[in-house]
């Protein structure tokens, strides 16, 4: 039950937790940076992103227009653009 407990505990977000973003990933690194080319075997793995995931990454890739653009659109300017 403790290893219950204290998985549950470890897999809690900083939010439910009331810690700084930061504190609990401490140790862990930075993440990996956003790859600049897109190959076009990449373009599955795209398509398998939520439409929120994908407009992240266009939002970072600074893709224009990307408010009005569907999953598949979004999809497509990433592996177009990057």
């Amino acid at each position: 039950m403790e290893a219950l407990r204290a998985s549950v505990e470890g897999a809690r977000s900083p939010k439910d937790t009331g810690e700084k973003a930061g504190a609990s990933d401490k140790g862990r690194g930075k993440k990996p940076a956003v790859k600049k080319h897109t190959k076009a075997s990449d373009i599955g793995s795209l398509r398998s992103l939520t439409k929120i995931e994908l407009y992240e990454k266009a939002t970072k890739a600074g893709v224009k227009g990307r408010s009005s653009m569907t999953h598949d659109q979004l999809a497509d300017a990433l592996a177009k653009g990057s």
